[in-house]
């Protein structure tokens, strides 16, 4: 009976050498372990020096490759089509303890009072001006002339907040119960993958069977 390799890939692969290997890029099943065992060691795709940050294949460059070590195996698709190879540069230092304490006080703080604010404000019935003054005679012990550094800080920390949040910096491994931040996120991001998909494809920047 003709042996046949099941391929499943995500649609984005973040990777951080640039020899890939099949094992790196796909996951592999066949009845027949020595198959697989084989493959995974054989290498699929060298990233060139220059080539950008972010790849695009297609399945075909995968059936390519395994043609060429089994040139009669009989190959099933269970994933993606086509697909991202996503290059992180490995970090030159180890994060020491002392800055992840750092940012999860940060972010700490972050929560306390940007909750606290969401309160304040429910309860002036969403009134953010009515809340500066009272926060500005609370600290200055006087009533506010005019506009103050609270108003700069939040003209200011409103758009960056924004930019941040939607700026693609790292990928998180969603745990159970995702919240709706989270499917957002992921939604936002298969959308971005869809987009760098197309757009590669139109331009001819795809790696295609050659």
């Amino acid at each position: 009976m003709e042996d046949i390799l099941y391929v499943k890939i995500e649609q984005n692969i973040p990777v951080k050498k640039r020899a890939l290997t099949f094992k790196d890029i796909a996951t592999l099943y066949c009845a027949n372990k020595d198959v697989v065992q084989k493959l995974e060691q054989e290498i699929f795709y060298t990233l060139p020096k220059d080539c950008q940050q972010k790849t695009m294949f297609t399945i075909g460059k995968v059936f390519e490759g395994i043609h060429k070590v089994y040139p009669s195996i009989q190959i099933e698709n269970i994933g993606e089509k086509d697909f991202i190879v996503d290059l992180e540069e490995p970090d030159q230092k180890e994060k020491s303890r002392a800055v992840e304490f750092a940012k999860a006080a940060f972010v700490s703080l972050v929560a306390f009072f940007g909750a606290a604010f969401t309160i304040m404000t429910f309860n002036e019935d969403v009134s953010v001006s009515s809340v500066f003054d009272k926060v500005y005679k609370i600290i200055m012990g006087t009533a506010k002339q005019g506009g103050s550094i609270l108003e700069i800080s939040y003209a200011i920390g409103l758009p960056a907040g924004i930019l941040i949040f939607y700026n693609h910096f790292r990928r998180r491994k969603i745990k159970n119960d995702p919240t709706p931040i989270q499917v957002e996120m992921r939604t936002y991001e298969e959308q971005v993958n869809k987009a760098l998909i197309s757009t590669a494809s139109r331009e001819g920047h795809t790696i295609d069977v050659n």
